[in-house]
């Protein structure tokens, strides 16, 4: 799937690399900024954080700056000291990693010589942030009050008094509220704070700009959302622990009770009773959380790369897949347990690298899926045979491909399902009879035919042409499925669907973009179909040739829905339906009569002498100035696949 693939991985490397910001103005209270009092900085992008509590709340305990004992109702009532916001400084700062090598002698004579907060204290002063009295006391017990506490962020920002000009207090508070560092706090500059005030003072903070133009939190690595928030989740993905492997006595390898975590399988809140034997397990310690994983892949050891004397990946089902550690590594070495031959099952972490294996009998590991292609052709297992024996091709429910030897071709056709199993290790292929299931998917994607679906099913679509694709659960969602498109279906003894291979459910098996010009002849010599077909999806103009079969598309150019093989060969073109778009948001589109949704990957085109221009949708959605044409692929569950806008003007 050329397109899905690309702009999936275009839209990841964009989303860690894009730094945003907004400018810094500070002056005096009471006046309008001058040359002399407004530090000049770089212009970044300006981004809309929402300064949401509940956001700020989460980002604080999961950089383990405020305890996540004080989220209780009381404890976001109590005072912060002057030593525990320091801690917080530095545990928000480029120093939060050199604590332990900062000397613990005491700098003032009222901070305790056997004080846990010394080296926070030392490092907090020594960068200006905080300071003692005249009289060379910390005062480390005394409450923190805004007015000290502004004073600290604004150093932390990279900001120097020099930066500011009049009453430097009161030009410090003026950039307090100018670069919005005071929302969801109503203080006076003296009052005490509290640890909810110390929460969103340091939140805020973290999405604002440094005196050097970039977001703070983004200068200490963290990543922004779209809006300019601190993205949570990466920030918990980042510190999880781990892995686990679910065997044994696992549950005392986490540092906290199992029945007191929140358990997420796949990303998706769930409970602990989903977990199973060889489930791969992370946490977190400070948010007593548990991640679950439980992708496998079930197959015969290919190889074993760059050697079995220093093993850093193997390839399993002729896919590679890398090593995530050295223990792993020495189960593959010439020392370990495993030999290039042997059907083994990968376990996979967070990262899709292998974090744990087993033997595919050991595991009652199966494979599922149809069959693709017979063939008779000579021994893949053993080098030194030439006998030729009786092979089935087979694509799982993953979307990878196996070769089982059988001993009767006959019994096996295009499109049978079958179950592969390891009884003793060695492949056993048997055709699975399947009664017929069909039905609503309910409108939460949990439940079809009644049976239960989650996020760790897997499910693949595989079309007519030989296209595939994984779809996510919620793709399903309200959808009628009938008998005859499920191909293959494995139930567990909890009658939940594991796996599910569907056919022409949703069309999302296919590529789709512009169909730029076809040829179409008849071979004189062969009497056979040859078509050339060049297309764009989105911005890559590509050449597809058919052999034996043409589509009956020539002198058509516009949108198209494509199909193609491994080699680049098509083997599905034909024109989607048609609609004038009378409204158009960022999720739908309607002509008066009917809406559809789009595409989350819909191709946008700009049609301009004939020519087309991929974009972006935000660009071409008023109507005022484009006229926008919306083509669909006529499904039940028919998305928005392309969009083509001319100009009115």
């Amino acid at each position: 799937m050329f397109r899905r693939k690309t702009r999936q991985l275009m839209a990841a490397l964009l989303a860690l690399t894009m730094t945003v910001g907004f400018s810094a103005e500070i002056y005096a209270a009471g006046s309008e900024p001058s040359a002399s009092q407004t530090t000049q900085t770089t212009t970044p992008t300006k981004t809309t954080p929402t300064y949401n509590k509940a956001t700020s709340q989460k980002v604080m305990t999961a950089l383990d700056v405020i305890p996540q004992n004080k989220m209780t109702t009381a404890g976001l009532k109590k005072k912060v000291s002057r030593q525990e916001f320091a801690k917080m400084l530095v545990k928000l700062s480029d120093y939060k990693d050199q604590v332990s090598s900062v000397a613990k002698t005491s700098m003032y004579s009222d901070v305790k010589k056997k004080s846990s907060y010394i080296p926070y204290i030392k490092i907090a002063v020594q960068n200006g942030w905080m300071k003692g009295n005249l009289k060379g006391k910390f005062r480390p017990k005394a409450a923190i009050t805004l007015q000290e506490a502004v004073n600290g962020v604004v150093a932390v920002l990279g900001y120097e008094d020099s930066d500011f000009s009049g009453n430097r207090s009161a030009a410090k508070m003026a950039f307090y509220k100018n670069n919005k560092l005071n929302k969801n706090i109503s203080r006076s500059k003296t009052a005490a704070l509290t640890y909810a005030d110390v929460t969103y003072l340091l939140y805020n903070m973290l999405v604002t700009p440094t005196k050097s133009g970039s977001i703070y939190a983004q200068s200490l690595g963290y990543t922004l959302d779209s809006n300019g928030d601190v993205d949570y989740l990466s920030i918990i993905y980042d510190e999880l622990e781990g892995p686990i492997i679910a065997t044994g006595d696992w549950k005392k390898e986490l540092p906290f009770s199992l029945e007191a975590a929140t358990v997420y399988e796949d990303g998706a809140k769930s409970n602990a009773s989903i977990i199973r034997e060889y489930d791969v397990i992370y946490y977190s310690k400070t948010q007593k959380q548990v991640f679950v994983y439980n992708d496998r892949v079930t197959g015969r050891l290919n190889s074993v790369s760059p050697d079995r004397y220093t093993p850093n990946a193997v390839t399993v089902a002729d896919v590679k897949y890398t090593l995530a550690s050295q223990e792993i590594a020495y189960e593959f070495s010439v020392l370990g347990s495993y030999e290039v031959g042997d059907y083994i099952t990968l376990l996979m972490g967070k990262d899709n690298t292998v974090v744990g294996i087993g033997s595919a009998a050991t595991l009652k590991s199966f494979v599922g899926g149809i069959v693709i292609d017979t063939e008779e052709k000579v021994d893949i297992e053993n080098k030194n045979s030439a006998e030729v024996k009786k092979y089935i091709k087979m694509l799982d429910t993953t979307g990878e491909t196996h070769e089982y030897e059988v001993a009767d071709l006959k019994e096996f056709k295009k499109k049978d399902p079958v179950e592969v199993t390891f009884p003793n290790g060695k492949p056993v292929v048997n055709k699975v009879t399947l009664y017929r299931i069909y039905g609503d998917v309910d409108k939460n994607a949990s439940r079809f035919a009644d049976f239960k679906l989650s996020d760790s099913t897997r499910i693949l679509e595989y079309d007519l042409h030989d296209s595939d694709a994984k779809i996510k659960r919620t793709r399903l969602a309200g959808l009628t499925i009938k008998a005859s498109d499920v191909l293959y279906y494995h139930v567990n003894s909890e009658y939940e669907l594991t796996d599910l291979m569907l056919s022409g459910v949703t069309g999302d098996s296919y590529s789709y973009g512009i169909l730029l010009s076809a040829r179409e002849t008849v071979n004189s010599m062969t009497m056979r179909f040859e078509g050339v077909y060049n297309y764009l999806i989105d911005d890559s103009t590509c050449v597809a040739l058919s052999e034996g079969t043409v589509f009956d598309l020539v002198g058509y150019t516009g949108p198209a829905q494509f199909s193609f093989n491994a080699d680049g060969t098509a083997t599905s073109i034909r024109k989607l339906d048609k609609m004038l778009v009378s409204s158009i948001t960022s999720k739908e589109v309607s002509d008066g009569r009917s809406t559809y949704l789009l595409d989350e990957n819909v191709c946008v085109y700009i049609e301009s002498n004939k020519n087309y221009y991929f974009t972006e949708l935000s660009k071409v959605m008023n109507l005022d100035k484009f006229e926008v044409s919306a083509y669909f692929d006529g499904q039940s569950s028919g998305r928005i696949r392309v969009i083509v806008a001319k100009s009115k003007e």
